[in-house]
């Protein structure tokens, strides 16, 4: 964290409150809360003033000592739309800042935010020292800066991997919203206030809403967000997922004055759980033990007919290329699920996945540059409907459309980031938790980085992981997260693991009626839920408890009664078998 504390005066309903304060204070105890390591770069006062006193025992404070006068001071108002007025601004020792100060650090930081500073060039002049650093470089910016600086803002925008602003400042530096969207491999959040967040993977964008709060002092609600989302990204989650984060950490912030909701130990605020579907702990402990006793299994190894052999040089082009489909195998009609997708390939008759895996090796064989990125950037809906052909000359899939702007997605992305998926694994593998740096690269790549549960990439890590040549290497503390499809959706309800308390959703559900958004992600977050802590308590890695609930769809299907007294989880089942898995036409399952 470059850049540090200040002494302020915050004006709320007309009178003064003195609090500790600066853009690097608020941000660094956001990082800290939300579990990460942080070091703040910043003048060290001597004495250091009672209000930031607290502040040596959350993170480590590093810096040139100095006089009280050293610390800067700012008298802050704010009018009804949140907009800023300083009254008072005194920089103290801030302009003698410079990027030699990095050398006081005993060890290079994985990650490096470095504050707005009020001069926007010495902000951008630290994001070089630590672009040539190699750390993760973070940038924000704010309103002065946006309008008088707008030539040195935008270039440090095009230097740091990942920027924060509000609304009014993107209005500033990159004008109609749709201008917006950060570089290949770079992540952009904006904040919207009471309108939420924007977060840009690329050319991808991902609205979030805002949680409802009365604000008493707006003052470090961004510096809270970014904080906690950078946080949480380093932690190991998607950019949704760590804004979902912020979001909440900083709706938390604004209730109070000053930076009071960053002093409690302990995580911070949770983001809002949808308690219409909820987790049976109950029930997923009796799942666990089930599992702990099954002594034969083991994760699948995905070998066999329906994928390159074993020592095939194609087979992670393979599987990156094939797992970014594995979604939508079902048809609807009349606004309700209506079959699963079967048909004939090569004399066979396949359901859904398998049906993907046979085409994509018969492509494969007739043509193995076909998995690559450029081929793959290329592909054009005759090309998709030529490969994908059944035995009755038909395209069998419900959204071919969608599986070639996939299929463009994926090849054009990977393509501008001048990777291919061996040099994306192999970057992982260079790292000491490869499966979690597989997720964060794949969160660049489209096909994969639109879902923030990461149902494919983590489906993509285990395979690579399980397959007999290891492609993805073994890590200790480094297993994938839950990988939730229908079928773990619909297995999670029957069981009882996933409890609908809901009754309109709950009918819905029994009907198999196209559900909106939120209805299924209620239902999905529940679930990622059950098999997080299914997995955790039995102990088994996620490989092997993917596949036993994968499985499952034999014993308990679609469009047949299931068949109980055949299903190992019977001992532990509550036979919910009128429920059903949400149905949403989604590529992200």
């Amino acid at each position: 964290m470059v850049g540090g504390a200040s002494l302020d005066l915050i004006h709320v309903d007309g009178r003064p409150v003195p609090t500790p304060g600066g853009a690097g204070l608020y941000t660094a105890l956001a990082a800290a809360r939300a579990g990460v390591d942080v070091t703040m770069l910043a003048p060290v006062p001597d004495p250091m003033p009672a209000e930031l006193a607290p502040v040596r025992s959350r993170i480590t404070w590093v810096g040139p000592t100095v006089d009280l006068d050293g610390l800067p001071r700012f008298e802050i108002a704010y009018d009804a739309a949140g907009a800023v007025t300083f009254f008072r601004e005194h920089l103290g020792a801030e302009p003698d800042m410079l990027p030699a100060l990095l050398d006081m650090l005993a060890d290079l930081p994985e990650c490096a935010y470095c504050v707005p500073f009020l001069d926007a060039r010495l902000q951008q002049s630290f994001i070089r020292a630590l672009a040539a650093r190699g750390c993760l470089t973070v940038a924000a910016t704010y309103g002065k800066a946006a309008r008088t600086e707008t030539a040195v803002v935008r270039a440090t925008v095009d230097l740091v991997d990942l920027f924060f602003c509000n609304d009014d400042e993107a209005s500033v530096l990159f004008g109609d919203d749709a201008d917006i969207c950060a570089s290949p491999g770079r992540l952009r959040f904006v904040t919207r206030g009471p309108g939420g967040v924007t977060v840009l993977q690329g050319d991808h964008r991902t609205d979030l809403a805002a949680v409802p709060v009365v604000a008493l002092d707006p003052t470090g609600a961004g510096d809270t967000f970014c904080g906690t989302t950078v946080a949480r990204l380093l932690l190991g989650d998607h950019p949704v997922e760590a804004a979902r984060w912020g979001t909440a950490a900083a709706a938390a912030m604004v209730a109070h004055v000053g930076p009071t909701a960053l002093w409690p130990a302990g995580p911070p605020p949770s983001p809002t759980v949808d308690e219409r579907v909820v987790l049976d702990h109950a029930v997923v402990d009796r799942m666990a033990a089930l599992l702990t006793g099954l002594d034969d299994l083991d994760p699948f190894a995905f070998t066999g007919d329906l994928f390159p052999g074993v020592g095939d040089g194609d087979a992670i082009d393979w599987f990156t290329a094939a797992t970014l489909q594995q979604y939508g195998f079902w048809h609807d009609r009349n606004g309700r699920y209506d079959r699963p997708m079967i048909a004939r390939i090569d004399g066979i008759t396949r359901k859904g996945s398998d049906y993907l895996w046979a085409q994509y090796r018969r492509e494969h064989a007739a043509d193995p540059s076909s998995m690559r990125p450029a081929a793959q950037g290329a592909t054009t809906a005759d090309a998709w409907h030529a490969a994908a052909v059944d035995d009755d000359g038909r395209d069998p899939y419900p959204d071919s459309d969608q599986r070639v702007a996939s299929a463009i997605a994926y090849g054009r992305t990977l393509g501008a980031l001048e990777f291919d998926a061996p040099t994306l694994v192999a970057a992982a593998n260079g790292t000491p938790r490869p499966m979690r740096a597989l997720l964060r690269l794949l969160d660049h790549v489209g096909g994969y980085r639109e879902d923030p549960l990461r149902k494919k990439a983590a489906l993509l890590g285990v395979i690579l992981r399980q397959r007999p040549e290891r492609l993805l290497h073994d890590a200790d503390d480094d297993d994938a997260p839950p990988i939730v499809d229908y079928h773990v959706q619909r297995t999670s309800l029957r069981t009882g693991m996933v409890s609908v308390v809901d009754g309109p959703l709950r009918r819905r559900l029994e009907r198999r009626e196209l559900l909106p958004a939120p209805d299924e992600h209620a239902v999905r977050r529940a679930t990622f839920a059950a098999v997080a802590h299914l997995a955790a308590t039995s102990g088994r890695p996620m490989g092997a408890v993917d596949w036993f609930l994968f499985q499952m769809r034999h014993r308990c299907p679609e469009m047949s009664s299931p068949e109980c007294m055949q299903c190992p989880a019977v001992p532990a089942c509550n036979r919910r078998i009128e429920l059903f898995q949400p149905v949403l036409r989604t590529t992200s399952y």
